[in-house]
């Protein structure tokens, strides 16, 4: 029964231990690069989806490179609509194991700008940050960054936009922040 002005208490977490409410939680800090290991670009070929209709499928193809404690890991697959063999789509999967490699060593660098022959825009897809290029008059691009670990890069050329999120879109991008 509630009475005016009181609530319910908290629930008591499973170590029965409350936690104070007077103290910060720790800040969620992002693994040192050596510290993890890559997954295996076998773990990331599934998350190349198939050829949507109209185009076709190359076979994907990946590597794991693995040196001392440094490890990446990346995996892709090219495709081309069947009707115009020129327009072309490409989506690269990377595991960085934190190290800047890929799309990381530029990401900090990424600006903002639209011109009349193009843009760099941030972005989000599927709650992760992202950036999407456009060069005119048809190269279109996005890469979204997963955790600060994996990142996803899709590619259009002589294409459009609605290409570019037909390709962006059918990523499953939780199933690869799962992976790390």
């Amino acid at each position: 029964m509630l009475t005016a002005g009181c609530a319910d208490p908290e629930p008591v977490p499973e170590n029965g231990v409350a936690p104070d409410p007077t103290k910060t939680p720790a800040p969620v800090t992002t693994p040192e690069p050596g510290t993890v290991q890559a997954v295996s670009y076998t773990q990331l070929i599934p998350f190349l989806p198939d050829a949507p209709a109209g185009w076709t499928a190359g076979e994907p193809d990946g590597a794991t490179l693995t040196m001392h404690d440094w490890s990446w890991a990346t995996a892709g697959r090219d495709y081309r609509n069947i009707a115009n063999p020129n327009q072309r789509a490409d989506i690269v999967i990377v595991d960085s194991a934190y190290y800047a490699v890929g799309g990381f060593e530029a990401w900090g660098q990424f600006v903002t700008m639209e011109t009349p022959y193009g843009y760099y825009r941030s972005d989000t897809v599927a709650g992760f940050p992202a950036w999407e290029v456009h060069e005119a008059p048809s190269y279109y691009a996005k890469w979204i960054g997963i955790n600060e670990r994996f990142m996803v890069a899709v590619t259009i050329d002589e294409g459009t936009k609605a290409d570019l999120d037909r390709f962006v879109n059918a990523v499953n991008y939780r199933g690869i922040a799962a992976l790390g």
